[in-house]
């Protein structure tokens, strides 16, 4: 794990290396992908993002592992001169927080923001549509929907996006009523 603010300026190095749109995208794909496979544990067995990162191996033994690694995986070569780069700088372990950065820098680039959509129950596809709709319309911006279930909701739905809540929730309209009828 590394600091927040080094994952940023880490990511913020690899997006500059992207010269185009979809060079950027190709690279996000490429580092949420290494990510994926060194960070899988098999019952027993260290993950690879372990073996990288441990002391136990020599630098070279782990070298020459993540160098064939990326060989495997067919990384964009940009994408792997830059996990080389941060494997020999001693940050490899901070490679999972720099994807996340990397991916929501470019999503701002791209004009892209994460919405959650929670609901008492699942949400016919129309209706998320309609609400995604609804928010790309307010926001500007392309709108990814997350969406996840929550009963005590009771009815209604809650939106996240970004760091603003948009609550329509019956659990909370009760909640308010409940409050004025108190004060």
């Amino acid at each position: 794990m590394i600091p927040g603010s080094l994952a940023r300026r880490y990511a913020r190095a690899l997006l500059q290396l992207a010269d185009t749109p979809i060079q950027r995208e190709i690279f996000g794909r490429d580092i949420a992908s290494f990510v994926r496979v060194a960070a899988t544990h098999e019952l027993g067995k260290p993950s690879l993002m372990d073996v990288l990162d441990s002391g136990a191996y020599l630098v070279a033994e782990r070298r020459a592992i993540l160098q064939k690694v990326l060989e495997r995986m067919s990384l964009d070569a940009t994408v792997a001169k830059f996990l080389l780069f941060v494997f020999e700088r001693g940050r490899i372990a901070g490679v999972p927080q720099i994807a996340g950065q990397y991916a929501e820098m470019s999503d701002a680039l791209s004009g892209r923001v994460h919405a959650k959509l929670t609901s008492a129950r699942p949400l016919p596809a129309d209706a998320v549509n309609k609400i995604k709709a609804a928010l790309e319309r307010a926001t500007g911006k392309t709108i990814l929907i997350e969406s996840a279930v929550d009963p005590e909701l009771i009815g209604g739905v809650v939106t996240q996006v970004g760091s603003v809540v948009y609550d329509g929730s019956l659990k909370t309209q009760l909640g308010n009523i409940r409050n004025s009828l108190r004060g």
